[in-house]
């Protein structure tokens, strides 16, 4: 029987039995793990109101070798955020961070970026500025960055030269979400020849994106956008990890439930 402690953000709950749950958590250091916490409602344990979303805590448990759940035997809170549970808007966001950091973790293996990403995200939802919208946006952009996933917003994704607007539409460029983001023209025939579906994007929205990767990947503060903007801005960032994560997530279905807001006017 192997144990562990470590650093830890509950991504999801399940209620087991009448007094116990099964946590999904993301650690600093040993990646996502699966927990069951006994007895955790019953006044008298040692996890008693510990394992609260948004939380950073302090765990310790036990896992059996080839077993995939482990069993948590006690921990602390290392930083509480109350604020995010009574903020409908940072709670809608935080919940989507916490989905899309279950989506892109693997059980076992460490993740320290994606991690760092979560726990500085939620710190900055936790306080009164930026908007909550805005700080959602941040965070899909840092998820972007910490898997790769990058989309080009200022360059040619595919050539790396200049990628000017399309000529019937000097508002837009061409961007292709499976070519990796902004295209020049050469690059967007090749694309739709190869079969990838091209489209474009409003200049605008693709400027402000591109402004807020220095917020997304380190703890500056953000540029403000116009609530009209930042909405367009989550829309084709939220549609583009859509498309990379080949699942839309339970928290973006709503929102993405609108037609798309970028399309042609």
């Amino acid at each position: 029987m192997a144990a562990f402690r470590d650093q830890a953000l509950c991504l999801r709950r399940f209620p087991y039995s009448e007094s116990s749950l099964v946590v999904r958590l993301l650690t600093r250091e040993h990646g996502r793990v699966h927990l069951l916490a006994r007895g955790t409602y019953r006044p008298r344990s040692r996890t008693y109101a510990l394992l609260d979303l948004f939380d950073t805590l302090e765990l310790s448990w036990t896992r059996a070798p080839r077993r995939e759940l482990g069993e948590l035997v006690d921990g602390h809170i290392v930083r509480r955020r109350r604020a995010l549970s009574s903020s409908l808007p940072a709670f809608r966001a935080g919940s989507s961070m916490l989905e899309l950091a279950h989506l892109g973790s693997v059980p076992h293996q460490s993740d320290r970026p994606l991690f760092d990403l979560l726990e500085r995200s939620l710190d900055r939802l936790a306080a009164p500025l930026p908007a909550p919208e805005l700080n959602l946006v941040l965070f899909e952009l840092g998820f972007l960055v910490v898997h790769g996933l990058a989309p080009a917003l200022e360059t040619c994704a595919s050539c790396g030269g200049e990628a000017p607007p399309v000529p019937r539409s000097p508002s837009r460029a061409a961007f292709s979400a499976g070519a990796g983001g902004r295209l020049c023209a050469p690059c967007a025939a090749q694309a739709r020849a190869a079969g990838r579906r091209v489209g474009t994007l409003p200049l605008d929205a693709l400027e402000a994106a591109a402004a807020l990767w220095p917020a997304a990947t380190a703890a500056e503060a953000p540029a403000e956008l116009e609530s009209d903007l930042l909405v367009r801005v989550r829309d084709f960032i939220a549609r583009f990890l859509d498309y990379h994560l080949e699942t839309r997530p339970r928290t973006h279905q709503a929102f993405l439930a609108t037609e798309n807001r970028n399309a042609p006017g």
